[in-house]
């Protein structure tokens, strides 16, 4: 942000067109202002559809996944009380047997099946087969490392009272499993689209799979679009939560968000997973916002889901043309700011100091400006405890690696990859 206003005086002062405050003022003041005001709008279903009223069937994928995370996963659906709880294994593990077996056990008044089956069918596949399987006019997935909260199927069914509505995302947050720098990055960004759910509520982006439900005859009947769905020559794999919203959305029906159902998921246990999970996330953003113009869905959609997916996507091309221009200009704000500081006080600070001093000021400003313009929940925030080193060190991972990283995404799009992180 320092930088910024230092161009901004240079350009005023010289008369030298320069874009990065323009960058700065469209993708972050502008952009997070409007994200956080029009989330306001938003308010959860207080009543809707009940348990009395349908019958529910947890579907869980499941991939290498670790044990105990699992056998929580498992744990939290039983005491959510859904008449069925599939599990659908791809790995084929006999501990996962096991496992079940004491479940089924120890718990006889709910159906625990375990699907496991001797060929990898990926997450499209083990999906599908427990969509087929389960008996459930409603059927909530969980990812195999989600951990609901007691009333979250109670409260993620509501929305289905309006039969416009296919399918409803819940409020996935995270817990930590190992690095600190893959959680804090991770849940900062499990607040901000929370707080873009709020904004696009009944036209969502992507109904998360962390925490997600679907009307079962809506699934169904997407089985063959899900399975089959192509790009050119190459088949679809991954990005199946995006996929469904899309189909979702393309037909016609509602996609809304319920931020009062709430699970937490695993954060990645290391920096290297959580950068893999960001570029399968961007190549599938990029890949849809392409199918979405190029089948007409972009230009009939909301007016907000046009904001969010130009704002979000074209950030990175934003912020390439104003490096490349700052560059090439060679633009001297900075040795300027180190010739004003000796005329004024005599103290000669190094230039490369003096730069970094800038920069570390410019991520902690930024990174509070953005938390207060987009209004995330600054009660989960607290919990972080985020220090300002914290905030140097996630600034410059997101400088040096999730701005390239997402750029090659844009490139290498079409490389899609089946169960990435694990």
């Amino acid at each position: 942000m320092l930088f910024e206003l230092l161009e901004l005086v240079y350009m005023l002062f010289t008369h030298e067109f320069i874009y990065w405050p323009f960058h700065l003022m469209i993708f972050l003041i502008i952009g997070y202002t409007i994200r956080g005001f029009l989330a306001k709008r938003y308010k959860p279903y207080k009543e809707g559809l009940s348990r009395d009223q349908v019958k529910v069937s947890v579907v869980i994928p499941e991939y290498k996944e670790e044990l105990s995370i699992l056998e929580k996963a498992i744990r939290s659906a039983i005491y959510n009380k859904p008449d069925e709880i599939i599990i659908v294994c791809d790995d084929g593990r006999k501990e996962e047997e096991q496992l079940i077996k004491k479940l089924q056990q120890e718990y006889p008044s709910i159906r625990i099946s375990l699907i496991s089956h001797g060929k990898k069918l990926g997450k499209r596949g083990a999906l599908a087969l427990g969509w087929l399987v389960a008996t459930g006019d409603i059927i909530v997935q969980l990812d195999s490392d989600t951990i609901m909260e007691p009333n979250t199927i109670d409260e993620i069914i509501k929305p289905f009272a309006d039969p416009k509505v296919a399918g409803v995302q819940g409020h996935p947050l995270l817990f930590n499993t190992g690095s600190r720098v893959s959680y804090v990055m991770g849940q900062i960004i499990e607040l901000a689209r929370d707080v873009v759910c709020k904004m696009l509520n009944g036209f969502l982006v992507v109904i998360d799979g962390k925490i997600a439900a679907y009307r079962r005859d809506f699934l169904i009947k997407n089985i063959k679009n899900l399975l089959l769905e192509s790009w050119g020559n190459s088949k679809i794999i991954l990005a199946d939560d995006r996929a469904l919203t899309y189909f979702a959305n393309e037909q016609g029906y509602k996609t809304v968000y319920q931020s009062t159902a709430i699970a937490r998921s695993a954060a990645e246990p290391t920096l290297y997973k959580f950068i893999t999970q960001q570029l399968r996330w961007a190549r599938s953003g990029y890949l849809y916002l392409i199918k979405d113009i190029k089948t007409g869905l972009f230009f009939k959609a909301p007016r907000r889901y046009r904001f969010q997916e130009i704002t979000y996507l074209l950030s990175p091309v934003s912020f390439t043309a104003a490096l490349i221009q700052t560059l090439f200009l060679n633009v001297q704000v900075v040795n300027i700011l180190d010739e004003s500081i000796l005329l004024s006080t005599g103290l000669n600070i190094p230039v490369f100091l003096l730069s970094l001093m800038i920069f570390l000021i410019g991520l902690g400003f930024n990174f509070a400006l953005a938390i207060e313009l987009m209004k995330l929940d600054k009660e989960e925030i607290k919990k972080l405890r985020i220090k300002f080193i914290d905030i140097v060190i996630l600034g410059l991972i997101g400088l040096f690696i999730i701005y390239p990283m997402t750029l090659y995404a844009m490139l290498t799009y079409r490389n899609v990859t089946d169960w990435l992180t694990r």
